[in-house]
């Protein structure tokens, strides 16, 4: 007789995102916009407002994907990214716009401090949601 298996380790049912080609759309075009805009801003090819307007495009663009695919694979830090980082986009948005002001910097720490903490659940608690 087998026993279930708990449902927080049980594999997506989903369709995952994570893999090729989709990887490359949702979350690889991000990465080249902020490597490209952080490269063309310190050539002095692209302004600050325009480098903020495309780092805020790539983080908006890289939660829709976590949240597409948070949606469909049911990990838990997809979801969490997922809703995190579009509203860190819009954050980063009013920045740009000087309704707040902040340095780019912190933006960045931010963002990494939602990516490393949406696996914190999945360490300690559950896989999928």
């Amino acid at each position: 007789m087998e026993l279930p298996v708990p449902s927080s380790s049980q594999p997506s049912r989903g369709r995952n995102f994570e893999r090729a080609p989709w990887c490359y759309l949702l979350w690889g075009g991000p990465v080249v916009l902020v490597i490209g805009a952080g490269i063309a801003y310190g050539e002095s090819v692209l302004s600050l407002t325009a480098r903020g307007v495309l780092w805020v495009a790539a983080v908006a663009w890289a939660g829709t994907g976590c949240l597409i695919n948070g949606r469909s694979c049911g990990r838990v830090h997809c979801r969490i990214d997922g809703i995190l980082f579009p509203l860190l986009a819009i954050v980063g948005a009013l920045n740009v716009l000087s309704v707040i002001s902040f340095d780019w910097n912190l933006f960045w720490l931010a963002f990494l401090a939602i990516l490393v903490g949406s696996f914190v659940p999945e360490w300690t608690w559950k896989k999928y949601s």
